[in-house]
């Protein structure tokens, strides 16, 4: 499973990073990497069974310090 989700990410990475760095758009390149490399590590420690915590209760207790309790 580890090794498809790899594959997977370095298919992506070649499409979508390639084009970034050739146009010389490096705002976004930063920002897509660092994203990117984000949701790669969850992703491997979900393939290797890791239970990470949910962020629901977290941003349900910000919106509702934004919003107020109702």
């Amino acid at each position: 499973m580890v090794i498809l989700i790899i594959l997977g990410y370095v298919v992506i990475g070649i499409i979508e990073i390639i084009p970034l760095i050739k146009k010389g758009e490096k705002k976004e390149l930063v920002v897509y990497s660092i994203i990117f490399i984000s949701s790669f590590i969850i992703s491997i420690l979900l393939g290797l069974g890791f239970e990470l915590p949910s962020p629901a209760t977290p941003i349900e207790n910000v919106i509702k310090s934004i919003i107020g309790n109702s």
